[in-house]
């Protein structure tokens, strides 16, 4: 039986260990045999951590408050996003978030370089500008900036800036990953629970998505298999669209469809960047990850996936309604 207090166990710390991403990953590496360390802000968020999970109380922007964390483990996996960001509406002000967003993770790389320790780090498949047919894959430039993609286009040089500087380090970057907590569950199926969900205009956009639990397993095969300096994208085998995955989580849910709602509409309550953001993803090629990695996703489409995860979500009883 494993014994999470085993000299042997490699240990990791994760920042952002009760979201939507680092919960997944934490979940998945303490399962395959790892000692895990999450980062939480405060006492209060220790209740949500992962089972067997050792909470560690520090705020990202001063990494100076949880630098032994970093020292007793061996890899650092940054899964967070600081709670402050994330209100711009504007792409002034997402742009200066961004900015913002670029100096915390300077300061975090910089302790974990120091220390002499390893670095997976998320961005996103938002990192990479898409080519004419709209797929990205690891040798793509890099985001101009479009939509959410404009804090990969600041954060990134600061991570390959530390890597030049010695930083032992790779990326994962998924798509738009749904499961417990995050996007799905808040901003989602409660939504669609409350019969406030909508569809940002006819739904067509083309979007890429990935299983949370498949995209913890990229995480963690990335540190068993994969290379200091590379980079890894994960999505599931199958583009969809908003619509088609807007219509899937409702059937699952056994609510009514989302009403579909023109942009223009929307633009003056949510903002233009923000509409942007919402309704743009590159395809995705993971080919990569698959080959150097080992990896392949458990869903390999959202009509395999989304019905898991909503029966996930339903046993844990988090305010979902049984249909």
């Amino acid at each position: 039986m494993y014994d999470p207090s085993s000299e042997y166990a490699t240990s990791v710390l994760v920042l952002g260990a009760t979201g939507a991403i680092g919960s997944a990953v934490s979940r998945d590496l303490i399962v395959n045999g790892y000692r895990v360390y999450g980062l939480i802000r405060d006492e209060a968020s220790r209740a949500r951590l992962p089972y067997a999970v050792v909470g560690v109380i520090g705020d990202m922007r001063t990494p100076k408050q949880w630098e032994a964390a970093i020292e007793q483990s061996q890899i650092v996996v940054n899964c967070t996003f600081p709670r402050h960001l994330g209100a711009a509406k504007t792409r002034e002000q997402a742009e200066q978030e961004s900015k913002e967003l670029a100096g915390i993770l300077d300061a975090v790389l910089d302790a974990v370089r120091r220390k002499k320790r390893r670095m997976v780090q998320t961005f996103g498949a938002l990192l990479y500008e898409p080519d004419a047919s709209g797929w990205v894959r690891e040798n793509s430039a890099i985001s101009s900036g479009r939509g959410f993609g404009i804090r990969h286009k600041y954060t990134y040089p600061v991570f390959d800036k530390q890597r030049k500087k010695g930083l032992k380090a790779m990326s994962v970057n998924p798509a738009f990953i749904y499961g417990r907590g995050g996007w799905f569950e808040h901003g989602t199926v409660r939504s669609m629970l409350e019969g406030k969900a909508i569809i940002i205009g006819d739904g067509a956009q083309t979007m890429h998505y990935i299983a949370a639990s498949d995209a913890a397993s990229g995480y963690r095969l990335a540190i068993e298999n994969g290379l200091d300096g590379d980079d890894y994208l994960l999505a599931d085998d199958r583009p969809a669209t908003q619509g088609e995955f807007a219509r899937l989580v409702a059937r699952e849910l056994g609510v009514p469809e989302p009403k579909p709602v023109p942009e223009e509409d929307l633009i003056p309550v949510m903002g233009e960047w923000t509409v942007e953001a919402y309704t743009f993803c590159p395809k995705v090629d993971s080919t990569k990850a698959r080959e150097r990695l080992g990896w392949t996703p458990r869903y390999r489409t959202i009509e395999e996936g989304v019905p898991a995860v909503i029966r996930e979500l339903k046993r844990a009883r988090l305010s979902i309604a049984a249909g």
